[in-house]
């Protein structure tokens, strides 16, 4: 794999983080006017703490967004089907390492500063390890 293309996808998990965590965080805020509880950002501690409504709201989330990411309805021998089948990978590693990392951001109970700066440290983390393993073996 060249340098440049992994980069990008480098680029490309990192972003896809962080607008799932965007997203995340705004459903949840949203689920908080109607069932009010503390945010969770990984479904991981939503099952520790046993927040089902929050588990229910991610794990749909996540599997929104990997649909979303999904060649579904073309066919293998289109030229876009290499794209996306590369996308889904990247979506779905991603959004496993931001459910493995968010745990940080959800045990931490100290000031928000601190707690805004591990929110950009785990998404920077997640996209990195999403990004590095979606690459294809080729």
């Amino acid at each position: 794999m060249s340098g440049r293309r992994l980069r990008l996808q480098l680029a490309a998990g990192v972003g896809y983080s962080f607008i799932a965590s965007a997203l995340t965080l705004g459903l949840e805020l949203v689920a908080d006017i109607f069932y009010p509880a503390r945010l969770v950002l990984s479904p991981l501690w939503a099952i520790y703490v046993g927040q089902w409504v929050d588990l229910g709201l991610i794990v749909a989330l996540y599997a929104l967004l990997l649909a979303f990411a999904s060649p579904y309805g073309l066919q293998e021998g289109s030229s876009y089907y290499p794209i996306l089948k590369d996308a889904r990978r990247l979506a779905a590693y991603t959004l496993a390492a931001l459910a493995i990392a968010s745990i940080a951001f959800d045990a931490y109970g100290g000031p928000l500063r601190t707690k805004i700066g591990i929110f950009i440290l785990i998404n920077l983390i997640a996209g990195v390890v999403g990004g590095l393993l979606s690459r294809p073996s080729s």
